[in-house]
């Protein structure tokens, strides 16, 4: 955990000793969204779990849009979501809820820009660390974080689409489309199987403008 609050605390110092420049940072955005969650697992001979289904939960961001040029986007954020999956066995069901809290930062390239819309596609990684863990068969219920099943850590990538409405000069909203893949294997005992995180997330917010250069700025508005 103190990875994540060293983290916290070197985006923080970034970010206040680049405060100075208000070209550079442009907006502080605040985003909710669901999450629609599942493992990539195999097993020991290479074979896929069919009876994994998806799962969903919330996801909560807080994040500041950072102008590298006219059409260069960086945005660093705090995350917050649920991830997980369900399956079942012997007709019990069985499902995982993980709780992740985690830093990241995007990369966005502006490719659709009007005075009040725009549309930015993008690249992100992301690294969380987990809070809680919990699996139930039928209706018992494990604690992976008790039992320490799971690793502490999970480093993912993903790609992403955001929109930008314009609804006043210092206040937009603003739409998102993320897929994330997990890089690391989740659990401690593997013996010779794989299970990695992946997420489709979709996310809506309220964009401040922090700038005070939003009229000169609509070409990195994100």
């Amino acid at each position: 955990m103190k990875h994540l609050f060293l983290s916290g605390l070197f985006l923080a110092l970034g970010i206040h000793t680049q405060a100075q420049d208000s070209k550079l940072i442009q907006h502080l955005n605040f985003s909710y969204g669901k999450t629609f969650t599942g493992f990539q697992y195999e097993n020991d001979l290479g074979q896929e779990d069919e009876n994994l289904t998806l799962t969903n939960g919330n996801a909560y961001a807080i994040s500041l849009g950072m102008r590298l040029g006219k059409r260069h986007l960086l945005r660093p954020e705090i995350l917050y979501s649920e991830a997980g999956a369900k399956s079942e066995f012997l007709n019990d069901p069985i499902s995982w809820k993980l709780n992740y809290l985690g830093v990241g930062a995007s990369y966005l390239f502006h490719v659709f820009n009007k005075p009040n819309f725009s549309i930015s596609p993008g690249v992100i990684i992301g690294y969380d660390y987990l809070l809680k863990g919990e699996q139930q068969i039928g209706e018992t219920s494990y604690d992976l974080k008790e039992t320490d099943a799971l690793k502490a850590w999970d480093l993912n990538v993903g790609a992403l689409v955001s929109g930008r409405f314009k609804v006043t000069e210092s206040l937009s909203i603003i739409a998102e489309y993320r897929y994330n893949l997990g890089l690391n294997q989740i659990e401690k005992k593997d013996e010779g199987e794989r299970t990695k995180n992946f997420a489709h997330k979709a996310l809506i917010g309220l964009s401040f403008n922090i700038s005070g250069h939003e009229k000169d700025t609509t070409s990195t508005n994100l």
